[in-house]
């Protein structure tokens, strides 16, 4: 099972700290603490908080262009939760010889480590039909 940052699940939720704190008081959250980090389990996230639920659902579903043909920085407004979370990386060519950085519809991405992990137990458990 992979284990999210405090980091991560601010970023992904649109928590604050305090916010945070409170759910994991309430027993919502249960961090399990690892070395130094206390780490929070995906799962338990996509079930109690709607925005990262919704993030995580764009996570899985990502491409880069729907089927419509609309690029996936247009498509997935959560794109930006999801890089901050480090569950992709976007890269963003420059001009070389400009040094100006080229518009978003060049612009890709890729999942981390993390993301692929994420986003495998997520698919993995809708398909067994875990979150119905």
């Amino acid at each position: 099972m992979t284990g999210l940052t405090r980091k991560q699940v601010l970023a992904l939720a649109r928590w604050t700290p305090e916010t945070l704190r409170n759910r994991v008081k309430a027993g919502k959250l249960h961090p399990e603490k690892v070395g130094h980090l206390y780490l929070y389990d995906p799962i338990e996230l996509y079930q109690v908080s709607d925005e990262a639920r919704e993030a995580l659902d764009q996570l899985i579903h990502l491409s880069p262009r729907t089927e419509s043909g609309r690029h996936w920085t247009e498509a997935y407004r959560r794109w930006m939760d999801l890089e901050e979370a480090g569950l992709i990386v976007v890269h963003r060519p420059v001009h070389t010889q400009t040094g100006i950085q080229y518009s978003s519809e060049y612009w890709h991405y890729e999942l981390t480590e993390t993301g692929k992990e994420v986003a495998g137990e997520l698919v993995e458990l809708i398909e067994d039909g875990y979150f119905l």
